[in-house]
């Protein structure tokens, strides 16, 4: 566990060092608004305790341990930018500063169930890259998802992700309550297009197809015995 100072400056090192070289202590003191001698006595300590190699006059290059902390953090940043902006409407410009003061309290929990609803975006609001996670935890769009408009009626099950890139559209399925890992039943189908009958958790939603296009849904996962344990 390290502090949020040092996350900061891991964080910082990563993006600088993108390019291929390493981050001068100079570029480092710009980016975190801090005196260039502040950053000369973190770089020391940060290669004493292994996360970076420092040399004076050439700069920092990270380890694999300083590599992992610092991609983590800028993936929960750049991933917390795409939801405050898409979900929560939140302008671009304030996005940024909102993900500083939360991507060091975002649970790694947190952080995939927020990158699933989304369908895993690849990119911030400015069109950055989101660091991929690696592969051990990375859970993608469930393999045995079915879309919602495609069930039967009766069908139930548990819902994996949104297939969506309209952030209008996302938030207001969200706002109906269709998020991952919530479990819903089909109850009726419409003739004609109409919408779709859907209970969802202890509310019943009218759902336009347009919209169940865009719900996946697990009918082979069961949760009724969480639920009963959440709301006791």
């Amino acid at each position: 566990m390290v502090s949020e100072n040092v996350e900061e400056y891991l964080e910082c090192i990563w993006e600088l060092t993108q390019g291929g070289t390493p981050a001068r202590t100079t570029d480092v003191a710009k980016k975190l608004k801090v005196s260039p001698a502040s950053v000369t006595e973190m770089m020391q300590r940060l290669d004493a305790s292994g996360h970076i190699t420092y040399e004076k006059y050439k700069g920092a290059t990270l380890t694999e341990t300083g590599m992992e902390i610092g991609s983590r953090i800028k993936r929960k940043h750049r991933l917390l930018e795409r939801f405050l902006v898409d979900v929560l409407g939140i302008d671009n410009e304030k996005s940024h500063d909102e993900a500083c003061r939360l991507e060091h309290m975002l649970s790694d929990e947190s952080e995939r169930r927020i990158s699933q609803m989304m369908n895993n975006p690849t990119t911030c609001p400015d069109g950055d890259p989101i660091p991929a996670l690696d592969q051990l935890c990375l859970r993608g769009p469930d393999d045995d998802s079915s879309v919602l408009s495609d069930l039967d009626e009766g069908s139930q099950g548990v819902i994996t992700h949104l297939s969506c890139d309209d952030p209008q559209k996302i938030r207001r399925i969200i706002a109906m309550g269709f998020v991952p890992d919530r479990c819903l039943k089909v109850e009726e189908k419409l003739p004609l297009g109409g919408p779709i009958l859907v209970k969802v958790g202890d509310c019943r939603v009218a759902l336009a197809k347009e919209y169940a296009d865009l719900v996946h849904v697990n009918t082979k996962r069961r949760c009724g015995k969480r639920q009963r344990h959440r709301g006791g």
